[in-house]
């Protein structure tokens, strides 16, 4: 009874290691190179759900994806380091255009961007006030209301001769809340994982000033909201998932980080044995087992009882009956005790 009760409580400590916070360490710094992958074919089901001790499983994607590599500068390395002197780094996917940034113990906020995003010249969006994208400690639970500003005048005649300048003008509230934890399963592993579900309500202002009269005109204003998922694991750089929405609420994009050597992977260092295949949705087959007893655990540290089969030398555990979610199945000797984490999709 007392081996019963401290396993049960090693495995119940267990789960609740993937609350994770993040802070200024978890953040991008000059010199990294952060690859990711973009997905815009999958119909994916949506973010899931919210609270604690969640699952996500977004394994599944589509072969024709975007590749894009993310470089992490200096500020004073880029063109229009002037206009962004309250950044302490800069991100560029094409060295042509630039986001800013400042990283600091309290909070990690943008400053704006720059680049030739419309064929009209360097165009310095600079955010008036700054938007924060994260404050530190970072938990579940956590929520933030954030505004900023852009006001931006370019060239009009490139798109209408009779144009001179277009002015653009975008007024934002931005509520941020960290509504979930649990592990979440990309292309590339398995991540203890903070979700972040971000709200944008917006208004965009479009001015022009023609030729004659030389007189600013209002031409349109338009107010909509957006609302977008990301899942943020410890030294992730950028988010390990991020997902957006198209103009009628359904999945759009589903992006994802490829840094290797930070999820806490479908088999952990502590183990010698393999269980496969992980994930899975009914039987789980386990070989390499050289112990005294074997123990399946639910997310909540409680032991399930399971009808295991011996084959061979592999065990055929049928789980099929069991709901979706991050199980533990563990080892025992004499000696020492080895886990390994299960994804049940």
């Amino acid at each position: 009874m007392k081996q019963l009760l401290l396993l049960s409580l090693v495995l119940f400590t267990g789960a609740l290691s993937a609350q994770i916070t993040i802070d200024q360490g978890d953040m991008p710094s000059i010199g990294d190179n952060i690859p990711r992958k973009s997905d815009t074919m999958t119909v994916h089901p949506g973010p899931g759900g919210s609270g604690p001790n969640q699952t996500w499983n977004f394994s599944g994607t589509s072969s024709f994806v975007i590749n894009e590599n993310t470089s992490v500068v200096s500020v004073a390395s880029t063109p229009s380091a002037n206009q962004f002197s309250s950044s302490n780094l800069a991100m560029t996917n094409d060295n042509a255009s630039y986001l800013y940034f400042n990283k600091s113990a309290q909070s990690f906020t943008t400053q704006g961007f720059s680049g030739d995003l419309l064929g009209t010249g360097v165009i310095n969006a600079v955010f008036t006030p700054a938007l924060t994208l994260h404050q530190f400690p970072r938990t579940f639970g956590s929520t933030f209301t954030d505004t900023y500003g852009i006001n931006v005048t370019i060239p009009g005649a490139s798109i209408n001769p009779l144009i001179s300048q277009i002015n653009y003008r975008r007024s934002s509230v931005v509520k941020d809340t960290t509504d979930s934890w649990g592990q979440l399963t990309t292309p590339t592993g398995t991540f203890d994982v903070l979700r972040v579900h971000s709200t944008e309500i917006f208004t965009d202002s479009i001015l022009a000033l023609p030729l004659f009269p030389p007189v600013w005109q209002l031409i349109s204003v338009t107010t909509d909201t957006t609302h977008s998922y990301s899942w943020l694991g410890k030294g992730g750089k950028l988010a390990i998932a991020e997902m957006t929405f198209d103009s009628l609420g359904a999945p759009k994009i589903f992006k994802w980080t490829e840094l290797p050597g930070l999820g806490v992977g479908l088999e952990e260092s502590t183990s010698d044995f393999k269980a496969y295949p992980n994930p899975t949705s009914d039987y789980l087959w386990i070989e390499g087992i050289n112990a005294e007893d074997i123990t399946l655990s639910d997310p909540y540290g409680r032991s399930i009882k399971v009808v295991a089969q011996q084959v061979g030398e592999q065990i055929k555990i049928n789980i099929e009956h069991l709901p979706a979610g991050v199980y533990t199945i563990q080892t025992r000797n004499a000696q020492n005790l080895k886990v390994l984490k299960i994804i049940k999709n």
